[in-house]
């Protein structure tokens, strides 16, 4: 049966955080939500967690892949749901979210539209909570910077018809780089529905490298600006990181 909302967890060697992430779901599923697990042939338990949610999850796949995105693209493949979600394995389902997605799916009129963002809470790697992130998209914003939420953000099947699927040659931000590809028709929810772990490799120094060149191949911005926000982000990244230190 064709499915609402399909959510891709590509996993690999998530033995740490995965339960919580996949509890966080299956407490929450109905009928009309689709689970897939795309792994990368993890070697600890990542399987065996898997396997004891396997009543809940409509598709899994355990094969060697080339990273986190040729998952994303192998789970686009098998998903049957009108809109994709991809949830990071060391996130989770905020609680009451899949309602906060259901009610706003059901109260609007949604042809057209590419992707609903929605705002996610910041949590360090104790749980602790940071901030809210995720801005409404905005084309100018956008091209500058990544300030959606993209965990908890619902895209429209047709847009993968539409524009392909993502570059594996980018490692860290293919997300970005795919969501560069035209002006989005975009709806927000002012609601956070994940929980999202920081510290992940887009705030990184190779993340920021890589979203610079996501920005030059898209010249989305004109070179020097992005030269400029490449450079403060590295200054930034390294105040961070004294401030830790210290």
């Amino acid at each position: 049966m064709k499915k609402i909302i399909s959510i891709i967890i590509a996993t690999y060697n998530a033995e740490k955080t995965l339960k919580r992430c996949l509890n966080s779901i299956v407490s929450q599923k109905k009928d009309q939500l689709e689970l897939l697990i795309i792994d990368g042939c993890s070697t600890d338990r990542t399987m065996d967690i898997v396997r004891e949610f396997a009543e809940s999850i409509d598709v899994i796949v355990s094969e060697v892949d080339k990273g986190i995105y040729d998952a994303w693209n192998k789970g686009i493949r098998l998903a049957t749901g009108e809109w994709i979600m991809f949830l990071g394995a060391d996130d989770y389902l905020l609680e009451g979210a899949m309602n906060v997605y259901w009610n706003y799916l059901k109260k609007h009129t949604l042809d057209g539209i590419d992707i609903i963002t929605a705002q996610s809470k910041l949590i360090d790697a104790k749980g602790k909570y940071k901030r809210v992130f995720g801005n409404p998209y905005n084309i100018k914003e956008f091209r500058c910077y990544m300030k959606i939420s993209h965990g908890s953000t619902l895209h429209n099947r047709k847009l993968f018809d539409e524009l392909g699927n993502f570059d594996i040659s980018f490692k860290i931000c293919a997300d970005y780089e795919f969501l560069l590809r035209k002006k989005l028709n975009a709806r927000y929810i002012e609601t956070p529905t994940i929980a999202m772990q920081v510290g992940g490799v887009s705030n990184t120094i190779r993340g920021l490298w890589e979203s610079f060149k996501v920005k030059c191949y898209h010249k989305s911005i004109p070179h020097s600006l992005n030269v400029y926000y490449l450079i403060k982000g590295i200054i930034g990244y390294y105040m961070r990181k004294m401030k830790v230190i210290n």
